[in-house]
């Protein structure tokens, strides 16, 4: 890996421990405002501890968007600068995929954050409108963002495992015994088109 590489992979990893700790934080934070055994917001909650409670989930939320730019910018430009062959590394084509593939629902739940962040600054806060924001944020696509989460703990198990990984060594050997095994057809157009007729 050129330096360059390095630099961008050490900001990715800074910013995830960032973005993936504040998304913990946010949901211990968020926790308070429902009720256990059900998804059902709490009622009792006098307005002072509800106020710093949307003031803590505001903060937080604020850096996660910062710290997902990061992640995401970060990323790319790794995966554009390391010229890594996938062939050889399949795991980060794998945790590629995984972290890409909800880029979409990241990008729309950042949005429901912003509106949450504008909300709250409202003098006085729009507790109503604060909850229904929230609640849409946790049941969004029915939690597909928490089945985004599973995945990106996925992600740090396998590039610590690196899962199917092959040297040049043992690619070309592979390569080899294909061709060893496989049937080689020359196709005659002539010919076929003759035995057709």
């Amino acid at each position: 890996m050129s330096k360059s590489a390095k630099i961008w992979l050490f900001l990715l990893i800074v910013g995830a421990i960032f973005w993936l700790g504040g998304i913990n934080v946010r949901f211990i934070i968020g926790n308070d405002l429902l009720n256990y055994d059900e998804f059902s917001f709490r009622t009792s909650i006098p307005t002072d501890e509800e106020n710093m409670i949307f003031k803590l989930l505001s903060y937080t939320s604020v850096l996660i968007m910062i710290s997902y730019l990061v992640v995401l910018v970060s990323a790319i430009i790794f995966l554009k600068k390391c010229k890594i062959n996938f062939k050889e590394n399949p795991w980060l084509l794998m945790c590629s995929i995984l972290f890409f593939v909800f880029v979409p629902v990241e990008f729309y739940t950042t949005y429901l954050d912003i509106q949450f962040y504008r909300l709250f600054l409202e003098h006085p806060p729009n507790h109503d409108g604060l909850l229904k924001l929230f609640g849409e944020r946790i049941g969004f696509l029915k939690g597909v963002p928490w089945i985004a989460m599973l995945s990106y703990y996925t992600i740090i198990l396998i590039a610590v495992m690196k899962p199917l990984k092959k040297s040049k060594e043992q690619l070309e050997h592979d390569k080899k015994k294909t061709e060893e095994y496989s049937y080689k057809y020359n196709m005659h157009e002539k010919d076929d088109l003759e035995n057709i007729i």
